[in-house]
């Protein structure tokens, strides 16, 4: 079996996105047995380098352990956006508690200062521009929930108004709510740039060094594949958290989204966009060396591993871009993954009623904003000076009246799918024989009552791995639009030859033997 190259959290070169694709790679070493530490970090995105700085410059012992590379996990393949206007979310928030609003508006206006005044204060050069963030609706029966929206914005703290003029989208909508100074950027340059500034302020941070366990009690032995990171504190900003010590796959579910890019014509609106209804449709541009600008379409989202055909999600944005949009052939495509919780808030915060292992997820595809908050908020947990606003965020918040029914709701939709691939009842991926298998596809292949998953690139070389996920054992299931195999249940994600490209999984699928001999067992 030929060795097969990855690339942060696609398995597929041309499934980079335009933030991995514009900027190199940046090799910091792996570690290389144990060490010690006031503070382990574990992932290095946009929470994990924003932590890390904010409290080596308070003085701390910094690690940061990377699985793969920095910057290069779902933080390199988001749409960038940093704005506290998150589709219709105020009203919600209105629902569940005093407060509650005005709380996420405060911290998601920290999140997106904090990123402009480090811009500011150390001249990091990624492309950040100030623009408009625009909610729009696309029909009349949804004008009650935009003036419900517009008034608890408001009430929240949040500058926003009524679009005066509907010609500033740029696609059929009927009405729309803006909230001006809101920013864009390119993420990867900027996370790579407070990496360096958290390298130049002490901090020690190793790459391909994938955890494998966090245990102890505090402190905590923090393993990798190449060492241990012996800590007083334990941050896990992994996405999905790498702990199951906060019961975490009965709280969020995970979600796949798809981004298709192409360089602009001419002149488009200014500012950032999206529709507050569904199949969601999410709208930005950035700049390219060459001056022009990069249109960034995304949208199309659904359950990790659950998707019916997700190749034909590129092609349905493609046609939205094309349709009200002159651009030139589309350069990326790429998809992202997002946790939403049930209640629709983050989980931000300590594991357990004592200790100093910290978690931060469900961030619903506002993982900029959110993310920078959630660092600072456990930065200033981790130092014994909480935020006012962190609370909201606590993973023990069980009197949000919300939760108890999305709780039933979405785990049920997850024992459904065990269940039927326990005993077989989803049988749309399994074939008799790996002949059926063509180029650039993958199937279960059931021999003898075993079931592997079996794949073909494009040059005919099969992969056949373990069909179990390797976190909680369901059945994975083929993404032929990223050449991975998904789990439906918790959304881990696996490169053909087993390798882990999205976590909760922590261990690569088995590589196994196929039937007739043409794969080596490893």
């Amino acid at each position: 079996m030929k060795t097969l190259q990855h690339f942060g959290e696609s398995a597929r070169p041309d499934r980079l996105s335009f933030w991995m694709a514009s900027v190199p790679d940046v090799d910091y070493g792996s570690l290389a047995g144990d060490v010690d530490s006031e503070v382990a970090i574990v992932g290095a995105g946009i929470v994990g380098l924003t932590a890390a700085l904010s409290l080596a410059e308070s003085g701390r012992k910094v690690v940061v352990v990377e699985a793969d590379r920095v910057a290069a996990g779902v933080s390199g393949y988001t749409t960038a956006k940093v704005t506290a206007g998150h589709g219709f979310i105020y009203s919600y928030l209105e629902t569940l508690e005093e407060d509650a609003a005005r709380k996420y508006a405060e911290s998601q206006l920290v999140g997106l200062a904090h990123i402009t005044e480090l811009c500011s204060r150390y001249a990091i050069e990624c492309d950040l521009e100030a623009a408009t963030n625009y909610v729009v609706v696309e029909s009349d029966d949804q004008i009650e929930a935009l003036e419900a929206e517009l008034a608890a914005a408001d009430r929240a703290g949040l500058a926003v108004s009524r679009i005066p003029d509907m010609s500033a989208v740029p696609f059929p909508a009927v009405g729309g709510l803006m909230l001006e100074n809101q920013a864009q950027f390119h993420v990867r340059k900027y996370l790579l740039a407070l990496a360096r500034l958290a390298v130049d302020a002490g901090v020690r941070i190793y790459d391909n060094s994938r955890v494998v366990e966090i245990s102890g009690g505090g402190p905590y032995d923090v393993k990798t594949v190449h060492g241990t990171v012996r800590t007083d504190v334990a941050v896990v900003a992994t996405h999905y958290p790498i702990v199951e010590q906060g019961f975490f796959v009965t709280r969020i579910h995970p979600r796949r989204s798809y981004v298709v890019a192409a360089p602009l014509k001419g002149p488009v609106s200014e500012g950032m966009f999206i529709n507050s209804g569904s199949p969601t449709r999410s709208v930005r541009t950035a700049s390219l060396q060459d001056g022009r600008r990069l249109l960034l379409v995304g949208g199309e989202g659904h359950r990790v591993g659950q998707q019916d055909n997700a190749v034909d999600r590129y092609t349905i944005l493609e046609e939205f871009m094309h349709e009200h949009f002159s651009v030139e052939a589309t350069e990326y495509r790429w998809s992202t993954q997002d946790n939403h919780s049930v209640d629709r808030l983050p989980y931000v915060g300590r594991v357990g009623d004592s200790g100093d292992l910290y978690v931060a997820t469900g961030f619903a595809g506002w993982g900029m904003s959110n993310g920078s908050a959630a660092a600072l908020a456990l930065s200033a947990a981790a130092l014994g000076a909480p935020k006012a606003w962190a609370t909201l965020y606590d993973l023990d918040r069980r009197h949000l009246a919300a939760s108890a029914k999305s709780f039933l709701i979405e785990n049920t939709k997850i024992a459904a799918s065990q269940l039927g691939r326990a005993v077989g009842h989803d049988t749309r991926e399994i074939v008799a024989s790996v002949d059926a298998i063509q180029p650039g596809q993958g199937a279960i292949v059931e021999t003898n009552g075993s079931k592997q998953a079996v794949s073909r690139d494009n040059d005919g070389e099969l992969y056949a791995v373990s069909a179990s996920c390797t976190h909680m054992g369901c059945s994975v299931n083929w993404n032929a639009a990223e050449s991975t195999w998904d789990c439906p249940c918790h959304g881990s994600r696996f490169a053909p030859d087993g390798h882990v490209l999205h976590g909760p999984a922590l261990q690569p699928l088995d590589t196994l033997v196929l039937p007739d001999g043409t794969q080596e067992q490893e």
